[in-house]
């Protein structure tokens, strides 16, 4: 689903996928260099040297391919979002930030994905268009005209809460937001990251409830 929004989203880039199956057996490091190679294979040759690599990965034995894919594409940016803890507990984090900062290479965990704004080099490019929401509303009569997406979550659903909220009250829209945003349905869990305190799917809510509610702050004071 990301990658078909941020496609529909972006037509002007250039975007390649490749898939890693499900169900990795536990990899030793020797085994590493052939298993990329492997997935790497039919890719065109001008994947390598590419701006950004966008990790979406689903299960935790797969992070630890993650350095030496970034080496063999020779990517500029590297961007794994965490909506699933389980996926990436904070010591993996910790243990991937530091490879990847011995290797010069810019990167982010965004926790939610829908939580990044900002980053170095050809992550910021990225964040401008995905990452935490950012709208602008339009009130008439105490209710929601239009709602413009700005900056929207990389799985569409701010798209999908802008649509919805078309017709409500003003005093409601924050709370319906974080609401259709879940609904949608979130690609984040509902597993508690021990370090934020919430889990994935909450913080998407609020985030989308929080970009509302200043899109409606800035129209009233603009009215």
């Amino acid at each position: 689903r990301i990658i078909k929004h941020v496609r529909e989203q972006a037509p002007e880039w250039q975007i390649w996928d490749v898939k890693i199956r499900k169900g990795l057996p536990k990899i030793l490091d020797e085994e590493i260099e052939v298993l990329v190679g492997k997935i790497l294979e039919g890719l065109p040759s001008e994947v390598a040297g590419a701006d950004l690599a966008l990790f979406l990965l689903e299960e935790a034995s797969a992070t630890l391919l993650i350095p030496e894919l970034a080496r063999k594409l020779d990517v500029r940016g590297l961007i794994c979002p965490v909506d699933d803890y389980r996926v990436l507990p904070r010591g993996l984090e910790l243990q991937l930030s530091e490879e990847l900062e011995e290797m010069g290479l810019p990167f982010s965990f965004p926790r939610p994905f829908c939580s990044l704004s900002s980053g170095p080099g050809p992550i910021h490019a990225f964040s401008r268009r995905f990452g935490r929401p950012t709208v602008a509303i339009e009130l008439e009569g105490g209710r929601v005209k239009r709602v413009k997406v700005i900056r929207g979550a990389p799985c569409g659903s701010t798209y999908y809460m802008a649509r919805r909220l078309v017709g409500a009250r003003a005093e409601e829209a924050p709370s319906l937001a974080g609401l259709y945003v879940q609904i949608y349905p979130c690609l984040a869990s509902h597993v508690e990251d021990p370090l934020l305190g919430e889990d994935m799917i909450h913080l998407s809510a609020m985030l989308a409830r929080a970009a509302v509610e200043k899109a409606i702050r800035d129209a009233q004071r603009g009215a």
